[in-house]
């Protein structure tokens, strides 16, 4: 009885233990099948890349750049001037480069120092986009040696259009959706086309957000979008029908493709020292201004001229490293730094100019001399200047004269003219009546280069030192306006600034700050990163 039990007990216990290890092994072939659902790649078909990817980040972010983090930036005055302008005409011999993209704001296109070097169209795009880091004379122009986490991003509005468009790079670029979420991957050298598909952006034909942004997974790699050069990413954005697209750059970045537009790249080192420092800090206070928008500065004379990687030169790209985060501040915030290009012997109190009295756009000395754009005269008629009153709408019939204090010396100033001479207001008498025009908006009427000027009515300055002269004859009168400089005259001459920087003693490294002290009246320059 006792062996039976026994046996029993044995076959119970061999019985039991098959169990238990075949419970054992269907439970590890059950992790090990969880196990590859979790790692395997999503099947889902992209018609961007035949490489996809899963998505990476479902968090808005309003940079798509999550390498760059950008600070809180400190809260700055808020100056608003009558005209949008930030920046005047510079030289005559550095026409706006003409951009690629329909700008999304119609403006008065200015002169300016902008010297636009166009990657020509290649039959190979390997080919065409490694040419976009060279200069106009085929030099390849050095990138910053060096990346700061927190330098913030700049989102710089290249324009708005209803058409597709081409974007390659060297590098693979990835695709992002609005949630910054990574849709594909696009190839180097690999043109892709994007446009706007039912108020959608479009990726080769696939509408995939309302936002999508594309960039370099190397981010020293510049794009080329329709064949122009830029670093940093690239933010499409449907709006009203059309397809805006943004530049999204680190600052620094930013500056190679502004500085050189902005001077004459020959000019000393410390003028283009003054103007990087200059261009950092309006960058910074308008990125705080424009920071609920859906960009921060545009490409033309509105902002800051940008031409990207086609317009970097060795001399600037130089000047923005050797001042990398220097900016200017007034009561420890960003200053609007507001420049132009000549302040034609001084510039003006800002009061006397937009009617904003901002305490460090005072009117100083400026020492820009025997160039084209210092002096200058425009030669019409009486009956020019009522045809341009008349299509302004400050039409006065036939002109009998303009009521105008005499353009004196500098600090002279009077009611009608500020510190430096510049016109505040000028009343034109004819006639069927008077009018009075600010000098902003007679500047705009006359077509002039700034309102520092006066009228000679049948008087030839150039041949006499004669008075200025305001009645006229009533018979064929010749106007001859007499002036000087180039620009609204406020904040820096950038002309004044190369004069000054040729009388730096050797060895004076950080002279810049000199000019910027000079020109912007009781500012602290700091390094913010």
């Amino acid at each position: 009885m006792k062996t039976k039990r026994l046996q029993l007990m044995i076959m119970a216990t061999l019985f039991l233990g098959v169990n238990v290890g075949g419970a054992s092994v269907a439970q590890g072939a059950t992790l090990q099948h969880k196990s590859a659902v979790v790692t395997k790649k999503p099947t889902t078909k992209a018609t961007v890349s035949t490489t996809n990817v899963s998505k990476v980040n479902t968090t808005k972010r309003s940079t798509f750049r999550p390498l760059v983090t950008k600070p809180a930036p400190k809260p700055v005055p808020k100056v608003t001037p009558k005209s949008n302008a930030t920046k005047a005409a510079t030289t005559a011999q550095k026409p706006v480069a003409k951009s690629t993209v329909t700008s999304a704001k119609a403006t008065t296109v200015k002169p300016a120092a902008s010297k636009a070097v166009k990657t020509s169209e290649a039959n190979s795009i390997k080919a065409n986009t490694a040419a976009i880091t060279r200069n106009k004379v085929g030099s390849v122009v050095t990138p910053a040696t060096e990346r700061v986490e927190n330098v913030p991003n700049v989102r710089v509005l290249l324009g708005s259009r209803s058409s597709d468009a081409t974007v390659t790079s060297t590098a693979n670029m990835v695709v992002l959706n609005g949630a910054n979420g990574q849709v594909s991957t696009i190839s180097a050298n690999r043109g892709t086309s994007v446009g706007i598909r039912s108020g959608k952006i479009a990726v080769n034909g696939k509408a995939i957000d309302t936002v999508v942004t594309l960039k370099p997974a190397n981010s020293d790699a510049p794009f080329l979008f329709e064949g122009k050069g830029y670093r940093g990413g690239l933010t499409l954005r449907a709006n009203n029908g059309k397809m805006m697209v943004i530049n999204s750059v680190p600052l620094e970045d930013y500056l190679y493709g502004v500085v050189p537009q902005e001077v004459v790249p020959s000019w000393p080192a410390a003028a283009l020292e003054a103007q990087a420092v200059a261009a950092r800090t309006y960058a910074l206070h308008t990125m705080e201004e424009n920071k609920g928008k859906l960009y921060d500065v545009s490409t033309s004379t509105d902002h800051q001229v940008y031409n990207g990687v086609s317009g970097e030169t060795q001399a600037t790209t130089n000047a923005v490293n050797k001042t990398k985060g220097m900016v200017m501040l007034y009561n420890q915030r960003p200053i609007n730094a507001l420049f132009h290009s000549d302040g034609g012997g001084y510039t003006e109190d800002s009061v006397n100019v937009w009617g904003s009295d901002v305490p460090y756009l005072k009117g100083v000395k400026d020492f820009s001399t025997g160039t084209s754009t210092s002096n200058w005269t425009v030669t019409t008629s009486r009956q020019a200047l009522e045809s341009k009153l008349n299509a302004a709408s400050k039409g006065v019939g036939k002109l009998k004269s303009i009521q105008l204090t005499p353009l004196g010396k500098p600090g002279q100033q009077t009611s009608d003219r500020g510190v430096s001479g510049r016109i505040k207001s000028a009343t034109f008498i004819g006639t069927s009546g008077k009018t009075t025009i600010d000098g902003d908006s007679l500047r705009s009427i006359l077509g002039l280069k700034s309102t520092l000027f006066d009228f000679y009515v049948n008087y030839n300055p150039a041949k006499g030192t004669g008075k200025a002269y305001h009645n006229f004859t009533g018979s064929n009168d010749t106007v001859y306006i007499k002036g000087h400089g180039w620009g609204h005259g406020l904040g820096m001459s950038q002309w004044g600034a190369a004069e000054m920087a040729k009388r730096a003693t050797p060895g004076d490294t950080n002279y810049y700050q000199t000019i910027l002290r000079h020109y912007y009246s009781g500012i602290t320059l700091k390094k913010m990163y």
